[in-house]
């Protein structure tokens, strides 16, 4: 059986996925204004969308271990908050769910 970290990096992986395509598609056709990004949280019932700016969006993720969601769907066992906005939280992995993170995405060091 899927434990409960395991299962919640997938679901926010495939959010993570589909919220990056709709940056990239910002991006790509210059849209200003603010686009419905998914919330990024563990819950596989979860459709909810969260409006930012696609470049508010990117800044955020810019941090591996940052996700955004809807205030109340975050989960302090595998997350803290570090910002709090009107319309949606960012968390930033703790603990268990960070080193999974590291597990599945190794990064090489490259300097900015």
């Amino acid at each position: 059986m899927m434990d409960f970290a395991e299962r919640a990096a997938r679901n926010e992986e495939v959010f993570r996925n589909v919220n990056e395509g709709i940056a990239a598609g910002a991006e790509q056709h210059s849209l200003s204004g603010t686009l419905p990004f998914h919330c990024e949280c563990d819950r596989v019932s979860c459709f909810d969308t969260i409006e930012m700016a696609s470049a508010r969006y990117e800044q955020i993720v810019r941090n591996r271990y940052c996700f955004v969601v809807i205030p109340g769907h975050e989960e302090p066992r595998i997350e803290r908050i570090v910002e709090t906005e009107p319309d949606f939280l960012v968390v930033e992995k703790i603990g268990e769910a960070r080193e999974k993170i590291d597990r599945d995405h190794p990064q090489p060091h490259h300097h900015g």
